[in-house]
């Protein structure tokens, strides 16, 4: 009696024809449980159903042997690594991701059921040979020690196990490994069957075919059924394999992207559920379960519809995966002010302090470290040269201590994230021995990406899997998500220690390893099997856009499918909010309490007055504030940005580690320029100028870096010496102290009140220069640059306030701005000596502009209008960080005095 190979690219023809030579004496051998319960219900009097890999297992355990789980895994491969010699691979030994890369090698090793030795011996020096060692030290280890990685549960069982032969019908594959054909060849007794789903000459199924020469190689027969395709799978596999069309048997669907297709898909859900349909007969297919599953989740719980899945994300996409990559970068970021901003205002954590209001008290100086947040927070940085208990202990005080485990109880994901995290550290909190910072968090970050847990748990619910949790399967509806390039297929790559060349020549020696060819024939096998399942409805998608936003390609698969057909009937939608959205975007009648929010929105779009688009219930009174002239170009560029800004604490926070700070460079230069001045004498020359200047610039610059306000890059020198000449440049032009000019105050802060009509404004500034001159006392303001800010008068963004202000406070005659980079007086001055016959300008106009402004803009306070004031050209809109909540449209409302 030999084994046979019922071979057939239909699967219901497959399944049917092992239903009829199936006997109760066959041992059921199935690619996953479910498939198991599905075959198992085509049968009559089946026993128990099970996967190979539990019988790989179940044989070990048997043989003494324990797997290796996911806390001890490393320590073993890192162990292991101590001991063998190395070359290519010395410098990166004690690397995380060099342990991931070469636990991800030695899986595709042992599935390949590649002789250590024979790898050995035709390995090339260098890295081919560092991974050959590796890879006979592991299989070496793991035979003494008794132990195996999970991932080689086939390998081990099939070489070191007593496998007792039995009758047994295998069934669901759509392909097999090598360390699983030479299982089977050890597992299946002659009366044995196998199904495959292969024909000679059809399109898509190469690894099938690679699996049945492997079979007949070993002594399998083959045997071709005859059969028809009934069910819509079977229709879909048909047309795909034979090259013809399928329109009538399925449906195409493309979304702009992941969001809506997934919200396209759950509401087809909830519409077979509500037909009747039982949701174990539903599946939905992901072939990229980091794109979907989080997607899948939070729309399931919108719709309030129960999803079921084994499908799993690595603890970095989780909330607790986010707080412990932001302590990795902060570390990493030397704990800048926006690394530690990061992790402080984690919504996990539960701080002695209101971080947030922290973080604000904290701008514009934005220091770095942990001390100017709160003195009892340094333990969180770990020291250079610690241990690994010591490191990790200061990870489990941050759980502990800043309240991350005292929320497990009431949120059973966090829970079984941190029992996953203590688990996989547990070995490493035990040692004692001496490590640095940058080995503990790279175990750390390599523990975020390699630790998995469940994303969607229910009892019940529709079944959501991938390919693989597919095979075997049968449902009545099937959607497959996300047929685009690189979602499925997934992108496949060489690995980077053993690429396609050297995996070509060692196959010429005898070493079968797969390529990246043999990735995207599995890729299509997988494809084949997941629409095989649909048994009335299947429904295949793709989104034009990934979740980066980048344009996506249609699948090859895609494209071989054919048209299809299209949804014309609308589906009902899935949510309250959805169906409220839609009824709005109609203009229909809504429940009374959405209809006011709605007329809120509409309204603040159409630039009505009210409390959202600027209009206050109360009035706001300029005496009782404190202003200063940067407060009033604010309020004069647009009232409702210096309202969010300066009243609702709106401003967007800069980012000082992206961002070039330029009030650093503004505080050295101004520093310079003062100490020039200082002390100054009638005789002074120069040079005398530029000493004071240089020494007045490093006493200001330790200052800065003391104080964490001065951040310096690698290139610091260079942009300090820049700043040293600029202010150099500016002290020897004529325009810093004219002929006959003699300075008599130096930056000097000033208190004062300006009356404009009925208002009193009481203003604080810092005036930078006064000069006594052969016209009268002159106010000096340096800048930086050559921006000088204006406010808006008659719609044009063109009056300059600051310079009047401080004439009036000061008794000064005119004032000037000198532009440090520049080493010049710009054109915007104030008053007699900025008029000249060529110019329109006249200062009784200008002081009678600003008290206009000043009238106009108490008016507008008092009377609690903070509406949209911009110009009419937008100017004040460029670089405004409010836009979000802005509703202005283009209607430049007045102000009324």
């Amino acid at each position: 009696m030999t084994r046979l190979l019922l071979t057939h690219p239909y699967p219901s023809v497959l399944q049917a024809s092992a239903a009829q030579r199936y006997t109760p004496d066959l041992r059921l051998l199935v690619p996953n449980v479910q498939a198991g319960r599905d075959l198992r219900g085509s049968l009559r009097n089946a026993g128990p159903a099970q996967t190979l890999t539990q019988t790989a297992r179940e044989l070990l355990r048997d043989a003494g042997w324990t797997p290796l789980h996911a806390g001890n895994r490393d320590a073993f491969l890192r162990d292991l690594l101590a001991e063998v010699p190395l070359t290519y691979l010395e410098p990166l030994r004690d690397r995380p991701s060099t342990l991931l890369s070469l636990q991800r090698l030695m899986g595709e090793l042992m599935r390949a059921d590649v002789e250590p030795q024979a790898l050995l011996d035709l390995a090339a020096p260098g890295r081919e040979t560092d991974v050959a060692r590796i890879f006979q030290a592991w299989v070496h280890r793991s035979e003494e020690a008794h132990t195996f990685d999970p991932v080689g549960a086939e390998y081990f069982a099939g070489r070191y196990a007593a496998v007792p032969a039995r009758r047994t019908l295998v069934h669901g594959f759509a392909y097999l490994d090598a360390s699983q054909v030479a299982l089977l060849d050890r597992l299946l007794a002659p009366g044995s069957l196998v199904t495959l789903p292969f024909a000679e000459g059809a399109r898509g199924l190469q690894r099938m075919g690679e699996t049945l020469t492997a079979l007949k190689a070993r002594g399998f027969e083959s045997c071709p059924l005859e059969g028809k395709a009934v069910r819509t799978g079977d229709q879909v596999v048909a047309a795909y394999v034979n090259r013809t069309a399928a329109q009538q048997a399925f449906r195409k669907e493309e979304f702009p992207d992941i969001e809506t297709e997934v919200r396209a898909c759950l509401r087809q859900m909830r519409t077979w559920l509500q037909a009747g349909a039982r949701p174990e007969n539903l599946a939905i297919i992901v072939r990229h379960e980091g794109a979907y599953l989080s997607a899948l989740a939070d729309v399931a719980r919108e719709y309030a519809l129960p999803l079921v899945s084994g499908g799993q994300l690595p603890l970095l996409h989780t909330p607790l995966g986010s707080l412990l990559q932001a302590w990795i970068d902060a570390h990493t970021r030397e704990w800048r002010y926006t690394a530690t901003r990061r992790l402080l205002t984690h919504p996990l954590l539960t701080l002695p302090i209101d971080a947030m209001a922290c973080a604000r008290a904290l701008q514009p100086g934005c220091p770095s470290g942990l001390t100017p947040w709160n003195g009892e927070l340094d333990w969180l940085e770990v020291p250079q040269d610690t241990s690994w208990k010591e490191g990790l202990g200061v990870l489990q005080r941050l759980l502990v201590d800043l309240g991350v485990r005292s929320r497990c109880p009431h949120d059973p994901v966090l829970n079984v994230a941190v029992s996953l995290l203590s688990e996989r550290l547990q070995t490493e909190a035990r040692r004692t021995d001496a490590c640095s910072r940058e080995l503990l968090l790279g175990l750390v970050r390599h523990v975020l990406q390699t630790t998995t847990m469940p994303v969607l748990l229910n009892r019940s619910g529709v079944r959501v899997a991938n390919p693989l949790a597919a095979l075997g399967r049968r449902f009545d509806h099937v959607w497959v998500l996300g047929v685009s390039d690189t979602l499925f297929p997934t992108r496949s790559a060489d690995h980077p220690l053993i690429d396609s060349v050297t995996r070509r020549r060692w196959s010429m020696s005898g070493v079968q390893v797969p390529d990246v060819s043999n990735l995207a024939s599995v890729e299509e096998a997988l494809f084949l099997g997941a629409v095989a399942g649909a048994g009335l409805e299947l429904v295949i998608s793709r989104p034009r856009r990934g979740p980066d936003g980048r344009e996506l390609r249609p699948s090859p698969f895609w494209s071989r499918l054919g048209a299809g057909q299209v949804e014309d009937t609308p589906l009902p939608l899935g949510s309250d909010t959805e169906r409220l959205l839609a009824l709005a975007l109609k203009g229909g009648a809504l429940p009374e309490g959405v209809q006011g929010k709605v007329q809120v929105e509409r309204d603040r779009d159409a630039g009505v007055a009210g409390p959202h688009s600027g209009q206050l219930d109360a009035p706001i009174l300029v005496e009782d504030r404190r202003w200063s002239p940067s407060q009033l170009h604010a309020a004069g560029a647009c009232r409702y940005r210096w309202f969010t800004q300066k009243l609702l604490r709106l401003d967007e926070p800069h980012d000082p580690d992206q961002l070039e700070d330029r009030r650093v460079t503004g505080t050295l230069l101004h520093a310079a320029l003062e100490g020039a001045l200082t002390g100054r004498a009638p005789g002074d020359s120069t040079e005398i100028l530029v000493h004071r200047a240089e020494e007045a610039l490093r006493h200001k610059e330790r200052a800065l870096w003391a104080s964490g306000e001065l951040r310096g890059g690698p290139l610091w020198p260079v942009e300090r010496e820049e700043i040293r000449r600029t202010a150099v440049r500016a002290i020897q032009s004529p325009a810093f102290v004219p002929p006959g000019w003699v300075p008599v105050q130096l930056e000097e802060r000033r208190e004062f009140t300006v009356r404009a009509g009925a208002a009193t404004f009481a203003l604080v500034g810092i005036v930078d220069r006064l000069d006594q001159t052969p016209e009268g006392l002159t106010v000096t303001d340096y800048k930086t640059g050559s921006f000088v800010s204006k406010v808006v008068h008659g719609g044009v963004m063109n009056l300059e306030v600051q310079l009047p202000l401080y004439m009036e406070a000061l008794g000064a005659i005119n004032g000037r701005y000198l532009s440090i980079e520049k080493a010049a007086n710009l054109p915007d001055a104030a008053g007699p000596g900025a008029e000249s016959p060529r110019k329109k300008y006249r200062w009784d106009q200008h002081r009678a502009d600003v008290t206009l402004f000043l009238e106009g803009l108490a008016g507008a306070l008092a009377q609690g209008n903070v509406a949209p004031s911009p110009d009419r050209k937008r100017e004040a809109c460029a670089y405004c960080a409010v836009q979000p909540v802005c509703r202005d449209r283009g209607q430049t409302q007045e102000v009324s005095a």
